[in-house]
Formats: C-alpha cells, structure tokens, sequence
C-alpha cells in the first residue's frame, strides 16, 4: 500500500510538467480521496495497528490534506470478533482457573469488538454484572510486525523534502506507539479509572466503573458492568425524559475539569466509551487512552480561554504561539483580522452558533479553519480530538450551549489555585508591560510636541528637560505597579478568607498593606521634598530682590 502510494505520487509529479494547474490541482484531490479510500479499507481488512494509525492521523488537522481527513474520519475502530474458544482459553491462562469457577455465566458473543481486544458481558459468582475485556490472541505479535512496517513508511516519507519540512514524522510515530503500548497494558487502565474515580468522587453526575481486581491481569481486564446507551442515541435520551441541555452542560464541565483542573482526561471520548443511564447519569467507560497536561501549558490554555473570554486577538495569538498551536512564518496581522472576526460571533458569553450550523456556513467555517495556520503539537494530537469530539457530542445534544460561561467557572478555579504561580505572575507581568507601555507613547508626545508650530514660534524642548520628563514619567509608572500590586494582594486576602487557610490571607493582607503604606509614605516624603525646594526657591528669590546699597537715616 505505501509503495503504490509514493508511485502514484511520483507519476502524479511527473504530470505537472504536461497538464495545466487548474487540473493538476483537481488530479492531486482526486488522488487523495482514493488513496484515503484505499487505506480505511485495508485498514479495516488488516486490523491491528493500521487502524489506530489511521485514528491517530485523522485527528491532527495540520498534517493531511482535507480530502484524506474527510475519509480517515469513517474510520472505526470495529473488526471482526475472534471465536469465543481463543478468548476462553485466553481468559483461563491468564487468571490460571476456569471460566466456570469464577463465572456464574459468560456470554459467548462480545459486546464490543475492537483492533486490540474485545468485551464479553458476564456474571460473578457473587451475582455482580461485569464487563470482561480480554486481549486478542497474538496480538503483541501483529503490533510488533505492524511496527516495523509503519518504521519503514515513516523512513521512505522522510525521503520527501516537502514532507520532511512540513511535519516531524518522527514525533508524531513516537507519541502514537507510547499510547498503544499503554493500551496493551490493562492493569494501567484499571488504574487509570480508579483515579478517574477519586477525580471525580465530589460529582453525582458520572459514574466510573469499578475495578474486581482479583480477576485482572495485563491482558484480563474484569470491571463493573455499566448500563446505558450511547449519548448520541437521542431517540432512547428523550424516551426517558432526559433533559439534553442538562446532559450537555454535565459533559462539557467533566471535560473542562478534567483538562484545566486535573491535567488527566478520557482521550478518547466517543460515543461507544461515554454512556447515557435512564436517570440522566453519565457512565465514562474504556481508561486505555488517556493524556496529561503539564502545569505550564494549562496555565496557557486558561489565558487562551480568558483572551477568547475578553474578545482580546491579541491575547488568542499569544497563547496560541506558547502552546505552539501556529505554524511558523505564520502572517499575524491576517490572522489577528480573522480572529476578531470570529471573536464578533460571541454575544455576550456565549457563541453564536447559528452561523456554525445554519446551511452552507458550516462547510464555510470548516474551510475557514482549515485555512488558518493551525497546528497540532506532536504532544497534544489526543488532547485536540478529545476535545473536538466532546464539543460535537455537546453540540449535538444542545445547539445553544453556553460554552465559555460554562468553563468560566474552572478558569477562576485555576488562576485562584494558583496565586502564586504562573498564572498570578502572568498577570502581574502583563500589568507592568501595559504601564510600561506610556513610555513609548510619552516619547512620542514630546516628539510631537517639538514639531508643533504656532505662527512664528516653534516650541522645542531642551534635551534635560526631556530626559527628566521621562525619569518621572519612569518613577510613577513604578509607584503605579506597586499601589496595583498591593491592592490585588489585598483583595485577593479578601476573597480567599473562607477559602483557604487564614494564614494566607493574613501574609497576602499584610503585604498588600505594607505596599500601599510605603508608597504614601514615598508620595509624603517627595511632598515635603517638593515643598522644601519651593520654600528654598523663594528665599534665593527674597535675597536676590534685595537693594545692594542701603540709605542711613
């Protein structure tokens, strides 16, 4: 398959040398739909690792051309079931006794099939339900063959210099072969959802399956058994009275909380692993995927939030560039001008999402956002299509959802969490180039000011007095940045009263008030300052008037 992939591509590049652009252009995407048809259906015939490629590669926007992500996107992860024999025999090697010993009953047709393993529903001897997972027989081996082979493309892609400049092939296979290594681990993913447990023990809106651990190895995963139905099947949703803007607002917040808050989230979230019980619950099944977010790039994603919060382009951009979301040489000032477009969809804190699903403008936006220099960090490939997906999902059950007011929230969670870290300093950094920022603009206005013309008389400053304007101008910026600083600290004692330890709140009240103090004590002293040169000034005035020659009486 990659071998006929590089002939067409180099036959095709020959072309261009024959043809006019116009066709050469309609060749090239013509060629990409069959290519990408060709791989999801041998994908599909071959299973194993192929499929997860094919899923990984589907979720990075910036790598593939759009008319191969339209089609790797059908891609599911759904083959064949293996005979129920190979997984009996599986299942009591690894637990080292027989199904009927530790199983009141065990289905023979599974569940779920998948490229990796598949799910049988059973019964303990306990009477509990459970969901029984069990790795497929030789798989390891397919994955190691599938391995190589994926080495080799990625060798002969890298020969392309267009490819080669265009994407780090190298990180993109490093991160997927980590993750499915991970998937092959199944006592990870046991305990993957008992920390999802303990993440989410303070909500009533989302159950996470238990663990049985005396019947889980590597390759056995044996787990609560979840009722519900896929959180897309609308029909069974209303049937049972489900509110879906209710269901919708739960999702999006677990998810917001999950990836602003906890750093850990579901990577994959589809509609088969998120679950929908009679009484609104959500079940979040299926922990083999999972992602962590570091400290630094959550503390970007809250000032993305808040700058899309704020409208601000400017604020979007420079998140953005931190979490190395654009491509380089990218023209800011187009992109600004798109974003403040974009940005004038939000009413209030809310999208404007009629324009998104109303007639062509969806094709439209998606052709807006494909065209914009979006990228996908190697480490952030499962982070973007947890996230695109729950927004669809969300989108699907309330058209209308509130998305920012939503997160806002978990935002303030985080900025309040983390007063003394990045973000705290963020702000304050950003108050100081912001003040800082009139010096340019006081030079200006001097330079304005020399140029100014009245009738005959050219006003000039002298080169002193300019410097000392500036000087000044420097000292109350700094008196400036101090009083605001010792007010935040101040309010923050405030606000954080009740919330943690009174402690905190005294040393941050404290300091806010030495702050201000020491910046009305400085404003007195430069007062008296002031007023003694004044009162100097006057007597070398008084003495100067004074007659040189007195009269005698």
């Amino acid at each position: 398959m990659i071998f006929k992939f590089v002939w067409d591509f180099w036959w095709l590049g020959k072309q261009k040398y024959f043809i006019s652009g116009r066709r050469l252009e309609a060749k090239t995407k013509a060629l990409y739909r069959k290519q990408a048809t060709y791989f999801t259906k041998t994908a599909m015939d071959m299973g194993g690792l192929i499929i997860k490629l094919g899923q990984h590669v589907s979720a990075q926007v910036d790598i593939l051309p759009k008319e191969i992500l339209d089609e790797l996107s059908k891609l599911q992860d759904s083959v064949d079931s293996v005979d129920f024999a190979e997984i009996q025999q599986k299942v009591e090697s690894e637990l080292g006794v027989s199904i009927s010993e530790i199983f009141a009953e065990f289905s023979t047709t599974p569940i779920a099939a998948a490229s990796l393993g598949q799910v049988h529903r059973a019964t303990l001897r306990t009477g509990e339900e459970v969901a029984v997972k069990v790795m497929r027989p030789g798989v390891e081996d397919i994955i190691a063959i599938d391995s190589k082979s994926i080495q080799i493309a990625v060798r002969l892609l890298k020969l392309q210099p267009k490819i080669a400049a265009f994407m780090d092939l190298d990180a993109v296979y490093d991160e997927f072969y980590d993750t499915v290594m991970d998937e092959l681990d199944y006592q990870k993913e046991g305990r993957n959802a008992e920390e999802f447990q303990l993440q989410f023990i303070h909500r009533e809106d989302i159950v996470v399956p238990g663990i049985h651990w005396s019947y889980t190895t590597s390759k056995v995963l044996t787990m609560e058994f979840l009722e519900g139905v896929k959180i897309n099947d609308f029909a069974q949703l209303d049937a049972w009275g489900v509110d879906r803007t209710t269901l919708a607002k739960s999702l999006l917040e677990i998810f917001v909380e999950q990836i602003l808050v906890e750093g850990f989230f579901h990577a994959d979230p589809h509609p088969g692993n998120v679950l929908v019980q009679p009484d609104g619950t959500i079940a979040l099944i299926d922990y083999g995927m999972v992602g962590r977010i570091a400290d630094d790039m959550k503390t970007q994603m809250v000032a993305l939030l808040m700058a899309v919060y704020l409208k601000d382009a400017h604020g979007a951009i420079d998140a953005l560039t931190r979490l190395r979301f654009l491509r380089r040489n990218v023209d800011l000032e187009v992109f600004s001008r798109n974003l403040t477009l974009l940005f004038e969809q939000i009413n209030g804190d809310t999208f404007d999402l009629n324009f998104v699903t109303s007639g062509d403008n969806a094709e439209e936006l998606r052709d807006f956002l494909y065209s914009q220099p979006f990228q996908l960090p190697a480490n952030t490939t499962f982070l973007g299509k947890a996230m695109a997906t729950v927004y669809g999902l969300c989108l699907g059950l309330d058209p209308e959802l509130d998305l920012i007011g939503t997160a806002k929230p978990y935002i303030q969670e985080v900025v309040l969490n983390d007063l003394r870290g990045s973000v705290f300093s963020t702000f304050v950094d950003e108050g100081k180039n912001l003040l800082k920022g009139i010096l340019p603009t006081t030079k200006k206005f001097i330079s304005a000011v020399d140029k100014m013309d009245s009738g005959d008389l050219r006003v000039k400053l002298s080169g002193s007095f300019e410097k000392k304007l500036i000087d000044t101008q420097n000292k109350n910026t700094q008196r400036i940045i101090a009083t605001i600083i010792g007010a935040v600290s101040l309010l923050t004692a405030a606000n954080l009263w009740n919330e943690v330890n009174h402690i905190v709140s005294y040393v941050l009240g404290t300091l806010g008030l030495l702050i201000m103090l020491s910046q009305l004590k400085t404003r007195e002293r430069l007062r008296d300052v002031r007023h003694a040169r004044q009162m100097k000034a006057m007597r070398e005035h008084s003495r100067l008037e004074k007659p040189k020659f007195h009269s005698h009486k």
